[in-house]
């Protein structure tokens, strides 16, 4: 994927599908620049480390903690990826 500001619900669910998350991912997943991503993914191992946890290696953290820290609702993510593709419609209340 190139370098942009925003990608498409289908894009981030896609990022959101991997176990691990690096710097790429959560810039993908957050729409925010490089420092910005390693800022929230030093935070992230603050707080796995905190919570008396280890990481496998350096620079990449478990995909749960920064769906946590974005607060991503992944069910309305799902439903934006189906209307994009033409799959849902929109239900007036």
């Amino acid at each position: 994927m190139s370098k942009r500001k925003y990608y498409s619900a289908s894009e981030q669910l896609q990022a959101m599908s991997c176990q691990w998350a690096d710097n790429k991912t959560i810039m993908i997943i957050g729409g925010v620049g490089m420092n910005k991503a390693v800022t929230i993914r030093k935070k992230i191992e603050e707080k796995i480390k905190d919570e008396g946890l280890n990481l496998p290696r350096q620079a990449i953290v478990p995909m749960r903690y920064v769906i946590d820290y974005f607060n991503i609702d992944i069910n309305y993510l799902k439903r934006l990826a189906k209307l994009e593709r033409g799959e849902w419609k929109w239900k007036s209340y």
